[in-house]
């Protein structure tokens, strides 16, 4: 009789744990994200295709299907894009993702409608309680990046092309025309907006146009566009044996530089790391929705990436030496034509 009882108990106990583990099981295999993207594509040199890195890495480490459990969508219609985050609200998903400061009025709507559901943007603003903002402080990791070009210039004639004349654009464009200035206020820094994100022509007409002025190094904020920069770029220095420059944004775009050689260094947005992080917060109950986050330096957002010794190790100790003023505080980066022109009357 004993016997039996110990045997019965210990089934029990099996029984429990079994439970217990599928319950864990379940649980995770219903949690729900939907990304919705801007009109760039996932598949383009834009944010899209780094988040979905972000969520990727999410998904492999709690064993979420695609489709299933994770669901990507992308539309250049803002009605489709407001009726398919509804039908995602609808399906009570453990969290929403917008990418692209062009959704925040979908986003803001939806929201508002269903407080129950977590919403995040990334690039964007939304003031709801149940939104968390994700930005970066793009101005601090492009000062760097104009530091580098002021330092590397060999005709002091540097060009910026924004693919729009926006609030995150111009964060790079002011940021990184204080970089160079920072260096030497005597350089020209050429500007051009190319008013689109997805046109490589526009892109190779812009940047022919700084190269015959010029300018020997061109910071790209385009997204697709850029194609077009690196490809004139890498004509010229094949052709003229001429050295010429392109800096990558976003992601890591040395080998488009290749075989010529033409990227400089990359500026990588960390997106990817910021999309992990907030998946990771909402499954751990630990999204706290109406807040701002912002990646910066300190947080390691944005990340200079130097490949094939294109930036000597004098620059870099540099660049080091203003990234530690920036950690600190001791130099307030301008994100903004404002605040540029009151930092270029302190100039030395």
């Amino acid at each position: 009789m004993y016997i039996k009882k110990t045997a019965l108990i210990l089934i029990s106990i099996i029984a429990v744990v079994i439970s217990a583990c599928s319950g864990k099981q379940d649980d995770r295999n219903t949690f729900k994200i939907g990304i919705v993207s801007n009109s760039n594509g996932k598949n383009d040199s834009y944010l899209n295709s780094v988040a979905m890195k972000g969520i990727s890495k999410f998904a492999n480490e709690e064993n979420l299907k695609k489709d299933k459990n994770y669901k990507y969508i992308e539309t250049t219609s803002t009605k489709r894009f407001e009726k398919k985050v509804t039908k995602m609200a609808d399906s009570n998903y453990d969290l929403i993702i917008g990418l692209g400061n062009n959704l925040s009025n979908v986003v803001n709507s939806v929201a508002e409608k269903y407080k129950n559901i977590k919403f995040g943007v990334i690039d964007s603003n939304v003031d709801q309680p149940n939104v968390i903002n994700i930005n970066f402080s793009e101005q601090d990791s492009s000062f760097l990046a104009g530091v580098i070009a002021a330092m590397k210039t060999k005709t002091n004639t540097i060009g910026f092309i924004g693919g729009d004349d926006n609030e995150i654009v111009n964060r790079y464009k002011y940021g990184f025309i204080s970089g160079v200035k920072s260096v030497n206020k005597e350089i020209e820094v050429l500007t051009a907006y190319s008013n689109t994100f997805n046109d490589p022509k526009i892109g190779s007409r812009i940047a022919n146009d700084f190269f015959n002025n010029n300018v020997d190094i061109i910071f790209p904020v385009t997204g697709l566009t850029s194609k077009g920069v690196f490809t004139t770029a890498k004509k010229i220095k094949q052709s003229n044996h001429r050295e010429v420059w392109v800096i990558g944004v976003d992601r890591n775009e040395y080998k488009k530089g290749l075989p010529e050689n033409v990227t400089l260094f990359s500026l990588v947005k960390k997106i990817d790391q910021a999309v992990y992080d907030l998946a990771k917060q909402t499954k751990l109950n630990e999204f706290h929705g109406g807040k701002t986050l912002i990646y910066g330096v300190n947080e390691e957002g944005i990340e200079l990436i130097v490949a094939d010794h294109n930036v000597e190790e004098p620059i870099l100790q540099k660049v080091n030496e203003y990234k530690e003023k920036i950690r600190t505080g001791n130099l307030d980066v301008p994100s903004n034509e404002k605040e540029y022109l009151q930092f270029k009357e302190h100039l030395i």
